[in-house]
């Protein structure tokens, strides 16, 4: 019985350490530069165009309201002397309503769940999802069991350029490279 114990303390082990040792091996890696595959998409492009396009112009429609409170402000200020009470509390409750209503528009455009969060969710979610199903094809095709996006944060300090899939998955988008 202590016989059967000592080869199991010893087999077992073995036979683990030479299992996990196929898995490592059997292993392939590739990697692709999400950036330059967006960059060369010109889906890509024309979205962030429109972004930016819808971008400039509310923040042309806040600087605006910005510049219309500055007036109100300053307005209010050099009259204060001259007002009532009354009147100067009406144009304090119309510079606060101004305020607020900056900051409303300023919410809903820029802010968390703004009409810029979502634009950008509708116009650029697509595009991505269509880049990760290539991704995902040229995998396949490649036999590769992972593949890591060198662009991202995560940390790839050296990669073998035989593995670099960008070119690949350009090609599954049917886009040509544009060097830069």
């Amino acid at each position: 019985m202590k016989r059967v114990s000592h080869i199991c303390n010893y087999l077992i082990p073995c036979m683990l350490s030479l299992f996990l040792a196929q898995i490592s091996f059997g292993q392939r890696i590739g990697y692709v530069e999400s950036q330059i595959i967006y960059d060369n998409l010109p889906e890509y492009k024309e979205a962030l165009a429109e972004i930016e396009n819808l971008t400039q112009n509310w923040r042309r429609e806040i600087d605006e309201k910005q510049q219309e409170l500055n007036h109100l402000t300053q307005e209010y200020l050099a009259e204060k002397v001259l007002l009532t009470q009354k009147m100067q509390n009406e144009r304090l409750s119309l510079i606060q309503q101004k305020e607020s209503e900056l900051k409303e528009f300023q919410n809903k455009r820029f802010g968390y769940k703004g009409m810029l969060f979502i634009k950008e969710e509708q116009v650029l979610i697509p595009i991505k999802e269509k880049v990760a199903q290539a991704v995902e094809r040229t995998g396949k095709i490649n036999r590769v069991d992972f593949v890591f996006d060198k662009s991202s944060d995560l940390i790839l300090p050296y990669a073998i350029g035989a593995r670099d899939l960008t070119k690949k998955v350009l090609a599954q988008l049917g886009v040509e490279l544009t060097e830069n």
